[in-house]
């Protein structure tokens, strides 16, 4: 991707963004634009107080130059903007979560008590979409179409579950979407059924298509407002630039449509759906070919997403390489790996050669290898040249395939934001079962292997896209504020690491390492200013960071409103 405006210069911008960005220059410094002074200013070199931006660029730091305008800092902390390597914003925007929203940690009640609100505002026959249900919350509650029928006996209803990859349906739902007692699985997931084969009402991983594509589409003007809204959110937290983890052409126009608008100021990578949880994109190729007409000057069409596997959870649709400890009575024992290898080498192999990044949702140890043994096909007929893949994820991985993430210079990708309190991990607990979750998002792993490893939320999986929690957690393996209760906290990392995790390797994976990701003379003037130094204060208080600026290619994109 790129920085630079629309000019006739940035027209190769738009075939190939990420080469479009000039190399940094660091010769002595012309009169800057504006000089901050006073701050607290993390650098590769130490911390400096002044930093001149002149442009979209960073022209000086630690000196003093002419500049137009002067800002104090007055102490503040500065840091590298932040990225989020696997989140949803569009899917979020075009509804893809559904309108009725359930927190995560709802019981029974209160749970079937928002969808019956939700059904009362609806019309007559209205399809009710929504989430998020969490299995372990509801022992003693059927998890059974019946149970919603009761509260809704005659509009259709479809809830995700935490994972986004089950979904719970009602009768009517089920009657819509042709799903009965003789209604085989799809290739890649799961009708559940009860003892006399009837579908209770949970459907997994590509069995949910089956209802979600029965939901009639959003009006594209309505996901672009949206969209538009989850920016602003997400340059409030301190992110300049993130991965669009699966993005359909309709969300691609919505895009491009932004960008042209002036409103796209954020670094994004979209990634095209090759497949959602295992179901084929009838538009993929198509897509694909076209996707250059959507680029722009910072949306980076050049990157595929393709799902290994699903969760591992009671559903048993994360691959492992060993047996599940606990989970529902007819679910896979090692779970389901959602392509054929050899075919997705080749594909791996292909899109590997024409320059495209390949994303892989792999939560599962098996997963994880079989995404690795696809880019190691690639590597081996391409070399090494081609872009940085992305394993997703990356919940549980083998020891051994730990040192070929450095070796086939792909990228491991956790999520520090699924730690706890989220209630997934208790079903992640019980269904894996230990030691194996003893090495849970193993990043300290991954960062001793020498791998470049990078950090994503799975907002809107995830209740809050904000990196403050995922940072602190990432240290602490705890609660947000501390806990008790640890999760895998073998695999804690330190706070520079952690930093490091949401900058300059998030900007590396994205081909943008040598122009971004951390304050340096010549790169882009991407940086955030805090309201305290997190390197200062207890490591359980970094969730409570506010950003009080946001700056993006030397624009200030975000100013928190003063109280």
């Amino acid at each position: 991707m790129t920085a630079s405006t629309i000019t006739a210069v940035s027209a190769l911008a738009l075939l190939l963004p990420c080469a479009a960005f000039a190399k940094p220059t660091r010769g002595a410094p012309r009169r800057a634009d504006v000089l901050f002074v006073g701050g607290h200013i993390y650098t590769p070199t130490g911390w400096h107080s002044t930093m001149a931006v002149r442009g979209r660029r960073i022209v000086a730091i630690g000196k003093r130059v002419k500049a137009r305008q002067v800002m104090d800092l007055k102490g503040r902390t500065v840091l590298p903007g932040l990225y989020d390597m696997h989140i949803h914003p569009v899917l979020q925007a075009n509804g893809g979560e559904g309108g009725c929203r359930i927190p995560q940690d709802a019981g029974p009640q209160k749970l079937l008590e928002l969808v019956a609100a939700c059904v009362k505002a609806a019309k007559p026959g209205e399809w009710i979409g929504g989430g998020q249900w969490q299995a372990s919350l509801l022992a003693g509650t059927p998890i059974t179409a019946a149970t919603l029928d009761a509260v809704s006996p005659d509009n259709p209803v479809m809830l995700f579950d935490v994972s986004g990859h089950s979904v719970w349906a009602n009768s009517r739902a089920l009657a819509l979407a042709g799903i009965g007692p003789d209604t085989p699985n799809p290739e890649g997931g799961i009708i559940e059924r009860d003892a006399a084969g009837k579908p209770t009402g949970v459907l997994r991983e590509t069995a949910g298509r089956m209802l979600t594509a029965k939901i009639p589409p959003q009006a594209l003007d309505k996901t672009e407002r949206y969209l538009a809204g989850h920016l602003t959110m997400l340059a409030g937290l301190g992110i300049v630039g993130y991965v669009e983890a699966m993005a359909y052409r309709d969300d691609l126009k919505v895009y491009a449509a932004l960008a042209d608008k002036g409103l796209l100021k954020h670094r994004v990578q979209a990634c095209i759906a090759f497949s959602e949880s295992g179901k084929p994109n009838p538009e993929f190729e198509r897509t694909l070919a076209d996707r250059k007409q959507f680029a722009r000057a910072t949306f980076n069409t050049d990157c595929v997403k393709v799902f290994a596997d699903g969760v591992p959870t009671e559903s048993h649709t994360g691959a492992m390489l060993d047996d599940y400890q606990a989970g529902q009575p007819n679910a896979p024992a090692k779970g389901l790996l959602l392509f054929d290898p050899a075919a997705m080498a080749a594909n791996v192999t292909q899109w590997d050669k024409q320059g495209v990044t390949v994303m892989f949702h792999a939560a599962g140890d098996r997963a994880v290898r079989a995404a690795l043994d696809a880019v190691a096909a690639a590597r081996k007929a391409n070399d090494m040249g081609g872009p940085i893949h992305q394993v997703g994820h990356s919940t549980f991985v083998d020891p051994a395939d730990m040192p070929r993430f450095k070796a086939l210079n792909t990228a491991v990708e956790f999520s520090p934001y699924l730690w706890d309190p989220q209630p997934i991990n208790d079903d992640i607990t019980a269904a894996v079962g230990n030691p194996r979750m003893d090495r849970v998002w193993p990043i300290r792993e991954g960062l001793a292997a020498g791998a470049l490893v990078i950090a994503g939320s799975d907002w809107a999986v995830v209740p809050s896209p904000n990196p403050w929690i995922g940072i602190e957690t990432a240290v602490t393996r705890r609660n947000p504020g501390g806990s008790t209760r640890s999760f895998g906290l073998n695999e804690a990392i330190t706070l520079p690491q952690a930093i490091t995790m949401f900058t300059i390797a998030a900007a590396r994976r994205m081909g943008m390492g040598d122009m971004a990701g951390s304050l340096e003379v010549g790169k882009l003037a991407d940086f955030i200013v805090l309201d305290r130094d997190p390197f200062a204060i207890p490591v359980t208080q970094i969730h409570q960071t506010r950003v009080q600026e946001t700056w993006i290619g030397g624009q200030q994109v975000f100013k928190l409103p003063k109280d």
